[in-house]
């Protein structure tokens, strides 16, 4: 058998369990059944069953599965439950049905993945329309490579119940219903109070309302990571207008956010708001806002902020008097680090580039062009949880019709694949066949997309990005690929630390590592002189690990965090600030669809 390399987090559990059982989902499937390939449940059936237990995981045959359903099952630390479309077979789970449930899929189990689902509703007039694709409540749980669009609500509602858990690379896109002046309902709609929520490598777009809304009145909004997502044109089908695509704000501070890495873009020359908007009405605590590309959008900064780091992002705009950054106050920033920036066209809070450094004292080691980009460039994100699977985010500044992406590192020689245009990805491939290394042709001239379901949904406002931008997705799983649920092998990697984040942090510092083996870990934190002021030992898994520690009592200063499995070691390096930030405000209720 070949050896595969998944990446992060997959070796985690699946297949970790010596007991860990499968078991099977059709849509002829039966309350009655055994869960065997020959009598298979029903989904329900599957997702409250106590026959299933932690480890185990239920593959789900094609077909579409209409109706709204609920999980409650748990698994536990090292070993989810794990419901998985089989590879190859697509399983739609349509909401098209007259209920009270606010959801068609609702998971309010703790450990458990949804893996492969496309999560849609076919009612495009009526009430049944009207639900979210997903509310996400259970503990420590996953959303991977799922399809969620065409629901009347939120995509995704992931809720503070959801602690430490993480929506990756989802396709998400025409979600809610039009209002009278606006959209409403998010591509995802969060909230979080402690650990960390990761939003991490999802495709989002067309959305009704906002494409990342963290917003809360009452309840949190901290501990958020959005990394690697290709977010765009928000807001067009809800009120013929782009929304912001990512909100991070409301009447509680918010505190612990990390963007990273995104690709942020909006149609040019089209009424919109900020691209990105930090703070509501509360004053805040810590952001860090790195490596994002944002192309014709501002990074608009509302409120006060106790602690905002912007650093190596690119931020474009055609438009020369758009506002490339923009505050309601720059002055609520208590400490600002804005540094190796590149920015490409339109002002700096309607400022020149140089007005902009003299007078915020920031940018020391930016750059400026008044000229836009010429050169093509593509950005290929690979799945971690998906072998021959990946992201292609593509800025097309010359014009080109076409554009050859190398795919040797995420495809194998002599097995087939498929390339999706996400804007129109029931149209099937546009590209397909047997990889023999090397580059691919992708067409950029493309023009059709996949409409909306609903008629009131400003159609003939929507556009295709190309030429200008393009997303696609590379599979080597295509609609009638062979089905496979045998065990995949995989390459033993050793101990790493992937990321520390925030940094600079103020207090929490997660620790993404990624461990060879399910053993003790040691978190140990030195100081400039080398001494130990902290450790830790945390229960280690095969695979991905998120690491908290709270770093509050020592002082501000330069640090070295240590992980150690016994065996093996690795570092990485922090700054801690000190800050303190009390702020008084009136609480009021949450508006879930603001």
């Amino acid at each position: 058998m070949s050896r595969l390399f998944l990446g992060i987090g997959f070796l985690l559990t699946i297949y970790s369990g010596l007991n860990a059982g499968s078991y099977y989902v059709a849509t002829g499937g039966s309350a009655a059944g055994t869960g065997s390939r020959v009598a298979p449940w029903n989904l329900q059936t599957a997702l409250n069953t106590p026959i299933v237990k932690a480890g185990d995981t239920v593959w789900i045959a094609g077909g579409t599965y209409k109706g709204v359903f609920s999980s409650g099952l748990s698994g536990r630390e090292g070993s989810p439950i794990i419901y998985r479309s089989i590879p190859g077979e697509t399983v739609v789970l349509d909401g098209n049905v007259s209920t009270e449930a606010s959801a068609v899929l609702r998971i309010d189990g703790n450990y458990t993945w949804f893996w492969g689902l496309t999560i849609s509703n076919s009612a495009s007039t009526g009430s049944n329309y009207y639900k979210d694709g997903v509310f996400f409540g259970g503990a420590n749980g996953k959303l991977i490579n799922c399809i969620i669009s065409n629901n009347g609500g939120n995509g995704i509602g992931f809720w503070q119940t959801a602690v430490n858990s993480e929506v990756y690379g989802c396709i998400i896109y025409h979600n809610g219903y039009s209002g009278d002046t606006r959209g409403h309902g998010h591509g995802i709609y969060g909230q979080n109070s402690s650990l960390l929520k990761i939003i991490r490598d999802n495709i989002m777009f067309h959305s009704y309302g906002i494409g990342i809304h963290i917003y809360s009145e009452s309840g949190s909004i901290q501990g958020f990571s959005i990394e690697g997502n290709a977010i765009f044109n928000s807001g067009i089908p809800g009120a013929a207008f782009i929304e912001r695509n990512i909100l991070i704000g409301g009447l509680q501070e918010a505190d612990r956010i990390t963007i990273t890495g995104n690709h942020i873009y909006n149609r040019p020359n089209y009424q919109s708001k900020a691209s990105v908007q930090l703070g509501y009405s509360a004053a805040n605590r810590n952001a860090q806002v790195s490596k994002n590309i944002l192309v014709d959008g501002s990074l608009y900064v509302i409120a006060g902020w106790n602690s905002l780091q912007v650093l190596e992002n690119t931020i474009i705009a055609k438009n020369p008097d758009m506002q490339l950054i923009a505050f309601d106050s720059f002055d609520n920033i208590t400490t600002p680090v804005f540094n190796r920036n590149r920015y490409y066209g339109g002002t700096l809070s309607g400022l020149t580039f140089e007005q902009w450094k003299s007078s915020s004292g920031q940018d020391a080691n930016s750059t400026y062009s008044a000229a836009l980009p010429t050169q093509t460039e593509y950005h290929l994100i690979k799945n971690r949880h998906e072998a021959g699977r990946a992201n292609i985010i593509v800025y097309n500044w010359d014009k080109r019709k076409d554009l050859m992406v190398d795919l040797s590192t995420v495809l194998s020689r002599d097995k087939d694949f498929y390339i999706y245009d996400v804007l129109n990805l029931s149209a099937g491939p546009i590209v397909s066949g047997r990889y023999s290394g090397g580059a691919i042709q992708i067409p950029l001239n493309l023009s059709a997309i996949e409409a909306p379901i609903r008629a009131d949904s400003n159609r003939d406002e929507l556009r295709h990005t190309l030429p200008d931008f393009g997303v696609f997705l590379v599979s080597s799983l295509g609609q009638g690929a062979q089905s496979d649920t045998s065990n995949p092998v995989f390459e033993a990697l050793p101990l790493k630390i992937k990321q520390c984040h925030p940094n600079p942090t103020v207090d929490l510092l997660a620790i993404e590592a990624y461990s060879p083996s399910q053993t003790q870990l040691l978190v140990s934190v030195y100081d400039e002189a080398g001494k130990m002021v902290h450790n830790e030992t945390f229960n280690g898994n095969v695979g991905d690990n998120k690491l908290v520690i709270n770093m509050a009592g020592l002082s501000g200063g330069l640090y070295i965090v240590s992980l150690s499995d016994g065996e093996n070691s690795a570092t990485c390096k922090i700054l801690k600030r000190d800050f303190a930030l009390n702020i008084e405000y009136e609480k009021e209720e949450d508006d879930p669809q603001l």
